[in-house]
């Protein structure tokens, strides 16, 4: 469970004016949650995933990870927390454009030096879960936006984490692979991962459990 409690965030712009990008935000995400964030462009939706993810760190309130308060901790100790708990798939796939499919997915574990050729087999796994076996051996510049896109979620789970954070995982991709990434995610959740989603695409928005609705930094709404 990820608890945010009278969470704010501002940023200073210049040496006066301060921008409010979160305002008091409580919101409890549980265990198995589907949740799509949606709101308009700069309401805050990335700036709530990055201290869901503890990418960020709060000015005011606090922040539980099964009921530890995990905002204050220490940069190596939110490090350790994200590489075993999180998952994270960013609106570009930012994949090593020298690196095949194969070895952009193990990349963490080899980073991690925890490396091992049950990681090999698991890189391989899933990549025939997101339907790109046969890519194995291209270099990203031999795939499309969308099957970039799908290595950088194969990438996303190699940890086998139990939070997926996404900003944005369809934008830039056609519909058909957007509906692919959404049906992925959502059998990714049937087996028990918890999903957050930023996205600005109301027709996939609503195919998550539970919405939540960011404007001008505040929670306005949930369903």
């Amino acid at each position: 469970m990820i608890r945010l409690e009278n969470v704010t965030k501002t940023y200073k712009l210049g040496q006066e004016k301060k921008i409010h990008a979160l305002s008091d935000i409580n919101v409890t995400i549980h265990p198995g949650d589907f949740i799509s964030v949606v709101g308009p462009s700069g309401s805050g939706k990335s700036t709530f995933l990055a201290m869901a993810g503890l990418l960020e760190r709060p000015n005011e309130g606090n922040i539980y990870f099964d009921e530890k308060e995990v905002s204050r901790l220490k940069d190596k100790q939110k490090t350790k927390i994200r590489a075993e708990k999180c998952g994270f798939v960013f609106q570009f796939p930012s994949l090593i454009p020298t690196l095949n499919a194969l070895e952009n997915v193990i990349l963490p574990k080899t980073l991690d030096r925890t490396f091992s050729s049950k990681d090999l087999e698991r890189g391989k796994e899933l990549l025939v879960r997101v339907g790109l076996e046969d890519k194995v051996d291209n270099l990203p510049y031999q795939m499309s936006g969308g099957e970039q896109r799908r290595v950088a979620l194969a990438r996303a789970l190699i940890n086998e984490p139990e939070y997926i954070l996404a900003d944005e995982p369809t934008g830039a991709v056609d519909e058909a692979n957007a509906n692919i990434i959404i049906d992925l995610f959502k059998n990714w959740n049937q087996t028990g991962k918890t999903i957050i989603m930023v996205t600005h695409d109301m027709k996939l928005a609503k195919k998550a459990s539970r919405l939540i609705y960011i404007d001008k930094g505040k929670i306005i709404r949930e369903e």
